[in-house]
């Protein structure tokens, strides 16, 4: 079976059924079933290669309600499209790899592209919600398919759009298979839709809280926490009136149960707000059909609750690294600054200490570099440093001072006579600063030398 990661979430693309190309021949769904395939892949990738490996097919066909000839059938869609392609070897496990983000044909959104739109798909979500409603894989191809197409802020399919006959056609998807598809989705609680003979149809994606990862979040300090946790012990507190409005939604009588309460009071010291968990909760279906509901509600909780908990963990190393390079940042910035200000004190002072400057010539410049008084007065204090550098114990004026007679390299400079570096020249290996006076670049650029 294959190992899904279970946090954090995949960027989808808006635009993914168009990157499928336009569907061909005999409505038969196969748009639908690639569209699904590459999701469920990206769900179950590794995030940093985005490859899934091993990649058993027959089993992974089988986790997704799958019939291995259409999963097989799917794979050579997206190949043919750039999507994603997978490698299977006959009685061994193969691999499966997505197109990389930076390419165009990525299903996953990249921040090089600054424009384009995606929806944070929360990893294991599609998974769940098939899994606890035993969705056929047609339903949850239309689950994907209508989370891209619905508005992400009202969930709902745009006014005078759509059609079911227009959903049929743009999609290559069956009269029959559409019509069961969206059926199953409303059975469950995860739909609402209306259809208008002659008309557009209305359509409300209630679970669009479910399969989107929960906002940032902060967690509470750690007493509120303690107390949430406590209180749902005794069935009161924060975690026991979510519990309520839960009950409530679902038509439920009865106190919650223990596990209910103890579950949600974890997802609420994850770092989410009671609204927040009580939506999500109820965007994970209805109830109807269930034997011990408060078993379904608690396990409901629990994936919720780790999904906030992922999503706050993520936001948590987010600031921090976002914080970790702001300080980088600032430190190079303040070591530029501190380097600039050593730089024009160094210069202030060879410019006091140098009675004569080497020419240009002498320095060996090129006559085009020695036109501009900056680049010449770069030249002179590197190989200042440099000498410097080099007899750190001696007087750094007379250093500076033979070496402008005679320029030269460092080691075959004549330091005899040169006296020790005294106490008020700075640490050894360092040019002096001063304040005031011109400059190196700004006694070159004088007549006078």
């Amino acid at each position: 079976m294959t190992s899904t990661p279970t946090s954090g979430f995949v960027p989808v693309r808006l635009d993914a059924p168009s990157l499928l190309g336009a569907p061909a021949g005999r409505r038969e769904a196969h748009h639908l079933s690639a569209l699904s395939v590459v999701v469920g892949l990206a769900g179950d990738a590794d995030w940093r290669t985005d490859t899934l490996d091993p990649f058993r097919s027959v089993a992974w066909a089988a986790e997704h309600h799958m019939a291995w000839r259409r999963l097989r059938r799917a794979l050579n869609h997206l190949a043919n499209c750039d999507v994603a392609r997978a490698e299977l070897i006959p009685f061994q496990p193969g691999t499966a790899t997505l197109t990389s983000r930076q390419e165009p044909s990525s299903l996953l959104h990249d921040q090089a592209r600054a424009d384009e739109r995606f929806v944070p798909l929360a990893r294991g979500a599609i998974e769940a919600i098939t899994a606890e409603h035993d969705l056929t894989w047609v339903a949850t191809g239309l689950l994907i398919l209508l989370l891209l197409l619905c508005d992400h802020r009202s969930a709902e399919l745009a006014e005078d759009t759509w059609t079911k006959t227009s959903l049929s056609a743009r999609y290559g998807i069956g009269w029959r298979r559409l019509s069961a598809g969206l059926d199953a989705l409303a059975a469950a609680g995860l739909i609402t839709y209306t259809v208008r003979r002659g008309g557009t149809m209305s359509l409300t994606l209630l679970a669009r809280a479910a399969l989107v990862a929960p906002l940032d979040g902060r967690r509470p300090p750690r007493h509120e926490r303690r107390r949430t946790t406590r209180a749902a012990g005794t069935g009161t507190g924060p975690a026991a009136e979510v519990a309520a409005r839960i009950l409530s939604h679902h038509h439920l009588a009865g106190p919650p149960s223990p596990a209910l309460c103890a579950a949600l009071a974890d997802a609420l010291a994850a770092g989410t707000s009671p609204d927040t968990l009580v939506e999500a909760m109820a965007a994970r279906g209805s109830l109807s059909g269930v034997g011990n509901p408060m078993a379904v509600l608690a396990s409901r909780a629990h994936q919720v609750g780790a999904e906030i908990a992922a999503a706050t963990d993520a936001a948590e190393r987010r600031r921090a690294e976002t914080a970790a390079e702001r300080q980088v940042l600032d430190d190079a910035r303040a070591d530029k600054s501190r380097r600039a200000e050593q730089a024009a004190g160094e210069e202030h002072w060879l410019a006091a200490t140098l009675t004569e400057l080497p020419t240009p010539e002498q320095l060996g410049l090129n006559p085009l570099v020695a036109r501009y008084a900056p680049a010449v007065a770069g030249s002179i204090h590197a190989a200042c440093t440099g000498v410097v550098q080099r007899w750190a114990d001696l007087d750094p004026a007379g250093l500076v001072t033979r070496w402008a007679e005679d320029p030269c390299d460092p080691e075959h400079l004549d330091t005899a006579g040169i006296g020790p570096r005294r106490a008020e020249h700075g640490p050894p290996g360092a040019i002096p600063q001063a304040r005031d006076g011109p400059t190196l670049a700004e006694r070159l650029a004088t007549p006078t030398r």
